[in-house]
């Protein structure tokens, strides 16, 4: 188990980041500070990584609709 708080430069502290959640867990892998699979606790939740031997990182979780829109588009 991992605990993870991120920032992204121009938002500020985040409730969640898949991506930065599977370079944790690789970069903990790689040092030996982990196993192959791990979960990952953000602020909203659990991710649950696991690093595939032919280099694919598999992410399992919760996921939520918080958003829509329409772009016009110019004619």
């Amino acid at each position: 188990n991992i605990s993870v708080r991120t920032f992204e430069r121009g938002v500020g502290p985040t409730f969640a980041c898949g991506t930065g959640a599977c370079a944790t867990a690789a970069v903990f892998h790689k040092l030996g500070l982990c196993e192959r699979a791990v979960n990952i606790h953000v602020e909203l939740g659990v991710l649950h990584i696991e690093l595939i031997d032919s280099g694919r990182v598999f992410m399992t979780g919760p996921a939520e609709y918080v958003f829509s829109g329409q772009i016009a588009v110019a004619p």
